[in-house]
């Protein structure tokens, strides 16, 4: 109990779960310790870097680096079951519920590798929802992005700019450099933060120490997804029932009338 007067009305915030979702609402992010535990960080680490290799051969190096896309590994879920049960991580997903409601996609799934000494593209200033300059009364989209690596200024942890998701635009230089903050946190811990933060990547200036982190964007429906997932996994998981929602199986756009009157007859039978 606080010392107050003059004050009739308080937030309740009796689990720890509720002071995190009371910090998402109003800075915009909340910090989440002892999420994943050390086996399950040494496979998402060694998975990542295979998905990586995997992408950049079949794309080619050079041809990433063209397109300023290097070391950014995507849908993993599509190559990897560990990324898979990270997506549906039931100890984060309590959370995105509160933010969005029970009806909600996977927008993206990126896995951002930071190496030593190297700047990485996600090092400017954005919204994971780029050139928007609105906000809502409402999420519209819930980011989870799980610390891999130990998060700190040394590794280049990643900088937000707290209250920005209440913010139509971006602020000043003067006052992003005086307001952001860097996130210094363990391996293992999840940073749940609003769609619409302002947020960038940081310099690892360490010699050695990769810094990986793999970030999820869960939205609202009327969101399209960032890569189509339900093409890419040619109706793999489309059976069962959360994964056919989280997936965005059935938030793909209609080829017909007949296309969209189906899906709607499949959706009055479903419940989530």
């Amino acid at each position: 109990m606080i010392k107050s007067y003059g004050v009739n009305k308080t937030a309740d915030a009796s689990a720890t779960s509720d002071v995190h979702l009371e910090e998402l609402k109003h800075l915009g992010y909340s910090i989440i310790e002892n999420v994943l535990s050390e086996k399950e960080l040494e496979v998402l680490r060694s998975e990542a870097q295979r998905v990586y290799k995997l992408q950049e051969d079949a794309f080619g190096k050079e041809n990433i680096e063209k397109i300023n896309d290097k070391n950014m590994a995507r849908a993993l879920l599509c190559y990897s079951e560990a990324y898979l049960d990270l997506a549906r991580n039931a100890k984060m997903i309590k959370y995105v519920e509160e933010a969005l409601g029970k009806y909600y996609l996977l927008h993206l799934q990126n896995g951002i590798i930071n190496m030593p000494g190297e700047e990485h593209h996600q090092s400017s200033w954005h919204r994971d929802f780029p050139y928007q300059n609105w906000v809502s009364t409402e999420a519209i989209g819930c980011n989870v992005f799980y610390c891999l690596d130990d998060f700190s200024e040394e590794t280049g942890g990643t900088f937000l700019l707290p209250f920005s998701h209440k913010m139509t635009h971006m602020p000043s230089v003067p006052y992003l450099e005086k307001h952001c903050i860097q996130i210094n946190a363990k391996a293992g811990s999840a940073v749940l933060f609003d769609s619409m933060l302002f947020h960038k990547a940081g310099y690892n200036r360490s010699k050695t120490q990769i810094r990986r982190g793999v970030n999820h964007l869960y939205a609202k429906a009327i969101v399209r997804q960032q890569i189509n997932l339900p093409e890419m996994l040619k109706g793999k998981y489309s059976e069962d029932p959360y994964l056919n929602m989280l997936l965005g199986y059935d938030a793909q756009t209609s080829l017909t009338v007949e296309d969209f009157r189906n899906r709607r007859l499949k959706k009055n039978q479903k419940s989530y």
